[in-house]
């Protein structure tokens, strides 16, 4: 069993890759349970204006359901979305995801206080720890008010676009960062193992850290998914098996899948060994 429950395809705003082509890059890795998880993200900020980042999600699960039935003898895919979060958006996120039978969400934080991480603009106007502060606290603030999820994507996702927070310790949000935990261990919700910066950012860890896994891990969260966070056939399953080994030595006992947004736990050691 191998597993990338994280993976774009041109369904999403920026990939260009056609979803059957990330479906055999799949299953050419050895990927046998896939989820693709596509973009929404609303109120998104690209270049100071404000627009929705969405897609046909009829013509998705209709591909969806051709592909499952095509290549049903060689690999499970799983209906997705990458949910952007923010705590204004929260009537409009749940009546989305009431509306289509997803297996698994993901909810992203891409966007502070109507500002995209990715084009820096939230950093240039707050020191370390106000950016920090107010990205946790947003981040919560979304997460109370969703209906369902899955899990949380690339929880630190700040590392890989500003440079300065890289050094900045964690520890000092770790209050912050348990009431988050607290509330996914208390609906047994998750959060993901995402190494997609290792191959796109150039970062030498994943979303999240290993210090914030471990904290995880301390709290007795259990619900952890994994993802490469690929647009190209190319980058499916990125260090799964690294990723495997390395949730074995902070002592986790589970992998997850997801059907109907209800996770499924497999262990660990049966996957490495």
């Amino acid at each position: 069993m191998k597993i990338d429950f994280h993976a774009h395809s041109s369904f999403s705003n920026d990939s260009q890759a056609p979803i059957e082509d990330m479906v055999k890059g799949a299953i050419e890795k050895g990927i046998t349970h896939l989820a693709i998880t596509d973009h929404i993200d609303y109120d998104y900020d690209e270049d100071g204006v404000i627009n929705d980042w969405d897609f046909d999600l009829d013509q998705y699960f209709e591909a969806i359901k051709t592909l499952k039935e095509q290549y049903q003898s060689k690999i499970k895919l799983h209906a997705g979305v990458e949910l952007g979060i923010q705590p204004h958006l929260a009537e409009r996120c749940n009546k989305l995801i009431k509306q289509y039978p997803f297996d698994f969400i993901i909810a992203s934080l891409h966007t502070v206080d109507c500002k995209d991480l990715y084009n820096k603009k939230y950093f240039k106007t707050r020191t370390n720890a106000q950016a920090l502060r107010e990205y946790y606290d947003a981040y919560y603030k979304s997460v109370i008010q969703l209906d369902d999820f899955s899990v949380l994507g690339h929880l630190d996702l700040y590392l890989r676009y500003w440079e300065p927070l890289k050094s900045e310790p964690i520890r000092p949000y770790f209050d912050q960062i348990e009431m988050l935990f607290k509330h996914l261990i208390q609906n047994e919700k998750g959060i993901e193992v995402n190494s997609g910066g290792y191959f796109k950012y150039n970062l030498m860890s994943n979303n999240p850290s290993d210090e914030i896994l471990k904290f995880y891990k301390s709290l007795k969260g259990e619900v952890i998914t994994l993802g490469s966070d690929a647009h190209t056939p190319e980058h499916i399953g990125t260090l799964h098996d690294e990723n495997l080994q390395l949730l074995d030595a902070i002592g986790f006992k589970y992998v997850c899948t997801f059907e109907e947004l209800k996770p499924k736990y497999h262990s660990i050691k049966s996957l490495l060994y």
